[in-house]
């Protein structure tokens, strides 16, 4: 079984937030987009021909194992039960 690398995530970017301070000195938060990395994988499946991960902003992602990108699933949620 095979697993994730860090080139299969190459297009796929990441939502996370940054603390700033504000004008009033209180700590804000701003949102922020980053590219993913492995780190940010919740879980990944092998699935033959493609990977699907979920990430810990809550996106699903299928990944073909050959050239090509990477899919958003929007059936989250769903699925085959796994």
């Amino acid at each position: 079984m095979a697993t994730v690398e860090q080139k299969h995530l190459v297009e796929l970017t990441f939502k996370t937030s940054k603390p700033v301070k504000g004008e009033d000195g209180k700590k804000k938060f701003i949102p922020v987009e980053r590219k993913l990395t492995l780190a940010d994988l919740l879980d990944q499946r092998d699935r033959g021909d493609a990977f699907v991960v979920v990430t810990k902003d809550g996106k699903k992602y299928v990944i073909p194992k050959a050239a090509g990108k990477a899919e958003k699933d929007a059936g989250a949620g769903g699925g085959d039960g796994e």
